[in-house]
């Protein structure tokens, strides 16, 4: 759809944009066949002359192919991968995206947190690189928007028993946290919930806030697994999560884009990927004194620095709201 609108509108001078698609997760195996299949796609796209990669389907897998989009110097856009890895220019100098990193939500929560007038948080995060990641972020931010983090205490990102999860919730609470960041993602959050109810921590003196939203279905599922007596209904209330994928209804871009591809299984974050690189194209071919001869260097992928990330910040809104990049190719806001 984005390639055609670009086309349609003659959005780069001269050019016409061809989309190229291959799929890296052709089945649902994780193993190192699959991995080879990633890397297999990525170079068959190369082999065909591409100036510019759109993808891929999770961060692990987009790890793949950015270092060597990276490595030759070629632009990459993500719409799904949000690890906090991909901001290390060193390594990924090509790459940007178009969804928000996970320690955005940091950002969300404590703009929440000081919409309700509350002025004292407590962070409690898994002892990984993602945690770690997050609980620093808090640091960061709390200083800069005067909200005081009493305290903050890790636990284990794998096998946490219940007794290490209880300790845990005990430490943070220690000094009169009641309003609880949780900053752990996937199983991890989930078993901190579950075990945060059955000590006795989800009652109506504590909020928690949470960064990951897959727990409005990974909590359910494991309540039933468990044949727990708590029920969503019931046991957690004060637990609040935000949602990473946006579905804006009644903002005008995205009901507009929504109208054109209601038949689809859009992804607006692609979409707008393909429309930031276009623009950033459009911009470095409309900017030079020999626009044939910048085109044509264009199409051969022969402008290497021309590039990075800062290119395509052309301050693109999309459907899924203005797409604004930091100096790491990261979205500034979500």
């Amino acid at each position: 759809m984005a390639v055609n609108e670009i086309n349609a509108q003659r959005l780069i001078p001269g050019a016409y944009v061809t989309l190229i698609e291959k799929d890296s997760f052709p089945d649902t195996s994780v193993d190192q066949a699959a991995v080879t299949n990633a890397v297999y796609s990525l170079v068959t796209l190369l082999q065909q002359g591409v100036i510019g990669v759109i993808g891929d389907v999770t961060s692990s897998w987009t790890a793949l192919s950015a270092l060597v989009t990276s490595t030759l110097q070629l632009p990459q856009c993500s719409f799904t991968a949000a690890s906090e890895a991909f901001s290390d220019k060193s390594q990924y100098g090509y790459f940007f995206r178009t969804i928000p990193t996970d320690v955005v939500m940091i950002d969300a929560l404590l703009h929440f947190v000081a919409h309700q007038g509350w002025s004292k948080v407590g962070v409690i995060y898994t002892d990984d690189s993602l945690g770690q990641q997050l609980y620093q972020r808090m640091i960061q931010q709390c200083e800069q928007m005067n909200i005081e983090l009493v305290n903050y205490q890790s636990f284990p990102a794998v096998n946490a028993s219940a007794d290490a999860m209880t300790n845990a919730l005990v430490n943070v609470t220690t000094n009169g946290a009641r309003v609880l960041v949780v900053a752990a993602v996937g199983q991890p959050q989930t078993n901190l919930i579950m075990q945060a109810a059955q000590a006795g921590y989800m009652t109506s003196d504590y909020a928690w806030l949470l960064v990951d939203d897959t727990i409005s279905i990974s909590l359910p599922a494991a309540l039933t697994d468990a044949n727990s007596t708590l029920t969503m209904a019931s046991n957690f209330n004060g637990l609040f999560w935000i949602g990473n994928w946006l579905t804006p209804k009644g903002y005008g871009p995205y009901d507009a884009f929504l109208s054109n591809w209601n038949a689809l299984n859009a992804s607006g974050l692609a979409y707008s990927c393909m429309m930031m690189m276009a623009e950033g194209f459009k911009n470095i071919v409309i900017k030079s004194n020999n626009q044939s001869g910048q085109l044509s260097q264009l199409a051969a992928g022969n402008l290497d620095q021309d590039m990075q990330p800062a290119m395509f910040n052309v301050g693109y809104v999309g459907p899924n709201g203005p797409m604004l990049l930091d100096n790491n190719g990261d979205m500034m806001t979500g």
